[in-house]
């Protein structure tokens, strides 16, 4: 992959935004996120009237990171650049620091961008990031994961992240801010052997590996959208949801045995309230299944995969169903498949499943979807339960007459989506009669 000039890819990153009003841009201070603001501040006047604001996410992780954001703030106000903190408060965990570290920053960029009414946010990841990316994802056999970090990602369904720096190198990055006479801070965790980011980028490769690795990363990732697509084909002509609680697909000749397997797994994960699809020992049981090898039902992922004479039926299995309490006003996920909002002011309400109640809607479902594929994922549906242990219907047509809100939530989707999977999730979401997902700003 030859160098990319920093330059061309912001031009090409701002001639995209159209007539976005604000943007978000995370800086942290490092290199890599005082580059991509000053060259933002820059070059974006001539080409297009987007406000920047800068965003700085205080871990209060290290005695000078409140520090190193007043130099942020500094700095923007130098510039005339509107910029805020938004600092992480309560206990941090004593494992798993930095996923949990990335989880908040994303969340916080994400109540920033909210606040000030706009869904984009632009952060700096390197061509250098990507590489240490898909070299951690290989030492867990990650598949797909392999095709990298998408340029642009939803996060929680209403959040672009965007990512314009993908191509460039992080010396690219230093040797503008060098050109122009401009500092950056060095956080020293990125030093620390206790983390595997940091362990890899340490690693010594052998000359040429990381263009191999880029290579085979842009090869991965257009085989991904090729597959997207023809998944999505597939979904939109040969699917059918009932009532919310049994997704229906056709048994296929051998030669499409391969995208059936993948709607499969997709359907098994999003019926499962998972976010990850089976892996590959369950995926070896999907196949095997397909073909009319082994036991015609089989749980995976949380959910029931049945084989009839010519279709498979997905529906959630019954064990592990949660029990939620819901304070006045608290929204949270049920089961990783539902949205559900107390919209009661003084009541606290109680979510379970249908249990031995299914709801009056299994009653209204072609007569060609079995009764007992109907009865049994009736009875993993969510309900509202009254004070003596009897729950109400919250979807269907059969709902509780309450103040109390569900939608259909997708943890596959819904917390991080990439871009090039988008096609898929919006075909899913219209299967399931949800909204479509947002399109990205650029």
């Amino acid at each position: 992959m030859p160098d990319v000039r920093p330059e061309a890819e912001i031009d090409d990153f701002i001639s995209r935004l159209g007539t976005l009003k604000v943007l978000c841009v995370a800086v942290s201070g490092g290199s890599d996120s005082t580059a991509l603001l000053h060259l933002l501040h820059q070059r974006m006047p001539s080409i297009s009237e987007t406000r920047l604001v800068a965003v700085t996410i205080d871990h209060a992780l290290r005695p000078d990171s409140a520090q190193e954001a007043a130099k942020v703030a500094e700095f923007c106000k130098l510039r005339g650049i509107e910029h805020r903190i938004k600092i992480w408060t309560g206990e941090k965990p004593a494992s798993g620091l930095q996923d949990a570290a990335r989880n908040v920053r994303y969340e916080l960029l994400r109540e920033a961008a909210l606040e000030l009414e706009t869904n984009a946010v632009v952060t700096a990841h390197t061509r250098d990031d990507q590489i240490e990316t898909i070299r951690m994802r290989q030492q867990r056999a990650a598949g797909r994961g392999l095709s990298g970090m998408a340029g642009r990602v939803l996060f929680r369904r209403d959040c672009w992240i965007m990512r314009p720096f993908l191509r460039v190198r992080k010396q690219a990055l230093r040797d503008v801010l060098t050109a122009a006479q401009i500092g950056w801070s060095e956080d020293p965790s990125n030093r620390d052997r206790r983390f595997e980011r940091v362990r890899i980028r340490q690693a010594q490769n052998e000359p040429g590996a990381d263009m191999e690795l880029l290579s085979m990363v842009e090869a991965m990732a257009d085989a991904r959208q090729k597959d997207n697509m023809r998944l999505a084909r597939f979904l939109s002509e040969g699917t059918r949801v009932h009532g919310d609680m049994v997704v229906e697909l056709p048994l296929v000749p051998e030669g499409l045995s391969d995208v059936l397997q993948q709607a499969v797994a997709m359907m098994a994960a999003l019926m499962g309230g998972r976010a990850y699809l089976p892996g590959a020992r369950s995926q070896d049981q999907i196949a095997r299944l397909i073909a009319g090898g082994g036991p015609p039902r089989v749980n995976l992922s949380r959910s029931v995969i049945d084989r009839r004479a010519n279709r498979i039926f997905i529906y959630r299995e019954r064990r592990s169903l949660p029990k939620l309490e819901l304070a006045p006003g608290a929204s949270a996920v049920w089961d990783g498949r539902y949205r559900i909002k107390n919209d009661y002011k003084r009541r606290t309400v109680s979510i379970g499943p249908m249990g031995d109640n299914p709801p009056r809607l299994a009653e209204s479902l072609p007569g060609d979807v079995p009764r007992g594929v109907i009865s049994r994922s009736a009875r993993s549906m969510p309900g509202l339960i009254d004070p003596k242990g009897t729950p109400g219907a919250l979807t269907g047509a059969d709902r509780a007459e309450s103040r109390v809100s569900c939608i259909r939530h997708f943890v596959h989707f819904d917390q991080f989506l990439p871009d090039f999977d988008r096609v898929v999730a919006d075909e899913c979401a219209r299967l399931f009669g949800c909204s479509p997902y947002p399109v990205p700003p650029a």
